[in-house]
């Protein structure tokens, strides 16, 4: 008895020694594709109704780059900033683009361009109140004898100085339409849209004071400022191009736009 106890002791401590651990449960990796992309930074300003921190989707300029970015499948993260410093982050290369711009010589030795989103116009608004007749110019020397006033980084700094024109430069388009309403410039260079917009928001009572030149100052297209030191900034560039054709094609822009009642 005590042996066969010894025997069948020995065929457990053998049977356990020639068994092994059930293998480790593999913890499942993420896919490649599940894998969140890393967000492309852009910067922008308060421009209304373009662009604004303020605005549902930041407002119809934003809202149209952020379906061109959802065609394209890559994530965006906007920041806003003063225009200067917006046009700074992408410079350094920490921003992709800035928008919206006009594409101007001076700034193509330091930057690229996306293809146009769309096209806006230029105005000079004044108070005719004040002025014995309506602004009628020709070229931009007929207006030396007017107070003008701009905005630091537009694209009419050169342009103004070389027609001569004693200008007075600000950092917003807001301020800019303030300074017309108290007189301190007969005119305010801006965009059109963008204009009646701050007058709506500061003068909503005294809108009818102001007018706008017959002439444009300018019919340019708006586009993104792009970076040339962020990473795979021509690559994106690329991309955005041709997802911007595709977004207009399918008439998600002109969808954009109407809602804002903004005509093409």
């Amino acid at each position: 008895m005590k042996s066969r106890l010894i025997c069948a002791l020995f065929l457990v401590i053998a049977l356990t020694a020639n068994c092994t651990a059930p293998p480790a449960t593999a913890v499942p990796q993420p896919s490649a594709s599940a894998v969140e992309e890393p967000a492309v930074i852009l910067t922008t300003g308060e421009w209304q109704p373009y662009t604004s921190e303020t605005m549902e989707n930041y407002g119809a300029f934003t809202e149209i780059v952020s379906a061109v970015f959802k065609e394209m499948g890559v994530p965006v993260k906007y920041v806003f900033y003063p225009w200067k410093r917006a046009e700074e982050e992408v410079k350094n290369g920490k921003a992709f683009a800035t928008f919206p711009y006009i594409e101007t010589e001076e700034r193509l030795q330091e930057y690229d361009f996306s293809d146009p989103v769309f096209v806006s116009t230029g105005r000079f608004f004044y108070m005719p109140e004040r002025q014995k007749n309506p602004v009628i110019y020709e070229t931009l020397a007929d207006l030396q004898a007017y107070r003008v006033g701009g905005v630091l980084g537009y694209w009419y700094e050169k342009p103004f100085a070389e027609a001569g024109l004693k200008t007075d430069y600000v950092s917003s388009d807001e301020t800019n339409i303030q300074k017309l309403y108290l007189g301190r410039v007969d005119l305010a260079a801006s965009e059109e849209l963008v204009g009646w917009a701050l007058i709506q928001k500061l003068y909503p009572q005294e809108a009818n004071r102001f007018a706008v030149a017959e002439k444009a100052l300018n019919e340019d297209p708006l586009r993104l400022l792009v970076s040339r030191s962020y990473p795979d900034s021509a690559a994106l560039l690329q991309k955005f191009n041709a997802a911007l054709k595709e977004v207009e094609a399918k008439g998600i822009i002109a969808q954009i736009l109407l809602r804002y009642g903004i005509k093409r």
